[in-house]
């Protein structure tokens, strides 16, 4: 089995845009520097985040590409794969083997209702399409998929496939998180995609977040991190409550629109564009967005 695994901070990234739509490859590898010095711990492209179900298939094997490239193996490299079809999802798990990605993970199918028995040949060939020891991660985020990877599912699978190590689980469902680290096989890698839960998922057996906020707010969540890796329990609940504050600061703004603004705030991208249908913050918003991060940069320097 292939030694790398997502752990700690680990920041779903964004997709750098020129004005006219198309992917801004310059942005994509000063943003890919830019996490990497933050001291975050792992990268995982083409996710929720990364715009991905609105990019066309060679777009995402561009964003694999460049990033993979740029990072050169400092940072674990995880390329979300999951598409609309299980013949592109299979398409990009293998592009992320050629390309040399540390391993992958795959996003539930969306839109479409699903059964547990759909879910379980879903990923049984995407799996299998993949060298026996190459690491694979589901991703389970029915809020915008609508289709819910249940402990069951992740049991059976955990329990046939050696090289699937985790899962990201995108809710609030403390008793979930419970119930998905209770598998009888083996203990999966548990990645919560909930900021407001980072330290509760770590207490309760996980390992990390995926958190597209983490790539700004990067002290917070690399302290919170530390100190609970530290047992300094108190500290790191003092460090839970501060995300919690930004978390609800932000609330009702559009999270990746956001994201871009803040990344052009700080000159880490040129365009805070997204693929239509996401759209730019309002002048409202982005006056929020703005406050928020200054008040970040008081109290972290």
């Amino acid at each position: 089995m292939r030694k790398e695994r997502l752990y700690g901070v680990v920041i779903p990234t964004i997709t750098p845009m020129n004005e006219d739509g198309s992917i801004d490859e310059q942005s994509l590898k000063d943003y890919t520097e830019y996490l990497i010095k933050t001291g975050v711990n792992c990268l995982y492209p083409n996710g929720t985040n990364g715009e991905s179900l609105l990019l066309s298939k060679e777009e995402r094997e561009q964003v694999a590409s460049v990033m993979v490239e740029t990072n050169n193996h400092r940072l674990p490299i995880f390329i979300q794969c999951g598409s609309m079809t299980t013949e592109e999802t299979i398409s990009h798990g293998k592009h992320a083997v050629e390309i040399g990605a540390d391993g992958i993970g795959v996003m539930s199918p969306a839109f479409f209702p699903m059964d547990d028995q759909s879910l379980l040949e879903y990923y049984s060939a995407i799996i299998e399409s993949l060298p026996s020891d190459y690491p694979v991660y589901l991703y389970n985020i029915p809020g915008c998929t609508a289709n819910d990877v249940k402990p069951e599912v992740l049991n059976q699978l955990m329990a046939k496939y050696d090289n699937l190590v985790g899962i990201k689980y995108s809710n609030s469902d403390l008793i979930r998180v419970e119930n998905y680290l209770e598998c009888p096989k083996r203990k999966p890698d548990l990645l919560i995609g909930c900021d407001s839960l980072f330290l509760q998922c770590l207490t309760s057996g996980g390992v990390g977040t995926v958190t597209g906020p983490g790539a700004i707010f990067h002290k917070k969540f690399n302290r919170l991190y530390q100190q609970f890796s530290h047992g300094d329990l108190e500290g790191a609940i003092k460090t839970q409550q501060e995300i919690v504050k930004i978390d609800r600061q932000l609330e009702g703004i559009p999270g990746i629109p956001a994201l871009k603004a803040m990344l052009k705030m700080r000159g880490v991208i040129k365009n805070d564009t997204c693929r239509a249908p996401l759209r730019k913050l309002t002048s409202v918003e982005y006056k929020t967005v703005e406050a928020v991060l200054e008040a970040y940069d008081r109290e972290e320097n």
